[in-house]
């Protein structure tokens, strides 16, 4: 198993953000998993996004930066309540005990029966989660939230889509946006078809702060392309399936999903929007036709009778 958490250079142009990437190879699955979090060092707080896989890896994370915590209060945040953003919160109920910082609906999906199932699992194949409990936050917002750094403003923000309770941050000073799960290279990831309105109306109100870099938890993209990438991929399944509703195959919604996978195979989203994309896992494959499901019951659902 391939386990390794580390800082990578060069993904901010200001050196008081820190990215570190943690890479997680399970030995029965060919998919690894990298994500990423984030230490922000303002002259008052050091600000730690996100906690990764278990308490061990936020262990290595502190051990890191320790020489920034002198005279600064830590600060943690959760960007949402997915386990692979969450699970080491556990790390910081015995040191230090700072404030964990998370969207209110994130204990919701922390304590869901399939957050719960996911982690069982986990512990009964991996040696890796042994130590991980589902902490909650400890401070929670609804629809924003400013840290005042002295140097720097972070502006925590709602940015629902990819889960009800993904938040983004926003440096207004290095015009640096931390989109987490709110937007993905080579594309973004749907949970569920209420989830399609909020995650387009997410993704515009990033393009309208015009960013300079653009962090996301996975992919390893800094820049705003994969915002507009990631909207661009959004419309053209919703085009390619609002043409499919006035036809023969919106007859069920299980056909206007074959239908529209047939008209826009993953081949085509990564030849078209992602060429350089190397990654040949079925992770996005899977993940785009997650998408376009998503979208097929969000139109079938909600597009009105006359129209289908």
């Amino acid at each position: 198993m391939a386990e390794e958490v580390y800082l990578v250079p060069n993904m901010s142009s200001d050196s008081r953000v820190l990215v570190f990437r943690r890479d997680f190879t399970p030995p029965v699955k060919e998919d690894t998993l990298q994500v990423d979090a984030y230490v922000i060092i303002t002259e008052r707080y050091i600000v730690l996004c996100d906690t990764l896989l278990c308490p061990e890896d936020m262990a290595i994370v502190l051990n890191e930066i320790a020489p920034t915590l002198t005279q600064r209060q830590l600060l943690v945040v959760n960007s949402h309540s997915d386990w692979d953003h969450t699970w080491g919160n556990r790390y910081f109920t015995e040191h230090g005990k700072p404030p964990i910082i998370a969207q209110a609906q994130c204990p919701q999906g922390l304590f869901s029966d399939a957050s719960r199932e996911t982690l069982t699992y986990f512990q009964g194949h991996y040696n890796t989660f042994k130590h991980v409990e589902l902490i909650p936050p400890t401070l929670t917002f609804e629809q924003s939230l400013t840290i005042y750094g002295g140097d720097l403003t972070l502006e925590l923000f709602s940015a629902p889509g990819h889960e009800p309770d993904q938040i983004a941050l926003w440096i207004p000073e290095l015009r640096h946006l931390l989109a987490f799960d709110a937007a993905e290279y080579p594309i973004p990831t749907l949970h569920e078809a209420t989830g399609v309105p909020s995650m387009i109306e997410t993704l515009e109100r990033f393009l309208a702060l015009n960013p300079a870099r653009v962090l996301c938890s996975h992919g390893g993209t800094n820049e705003i392309s994969v915002i507009e990438q990631n909207l661009a991929y959004l419309h053209t399944i919703e085009l390619r399936v609002q043409a499919l509703l006035t036809t023969q195959a919106a007859s069920t919604e299980e056909a206007l999903l074959t239908a529209t996978l047939h008209e826009y195979p993953f081949e085509e989203v990564l030849s078209t929007l992602a060429p350089l994309f190397q990654d040949d896992s079925s992770f996005y494959r899977e993940a785009h036709a997650k998408n376009v499901r998503c979208m097929v019951q969000w139109l079938f659902q909600f597009q009105a009778p006359n129209e289908k």
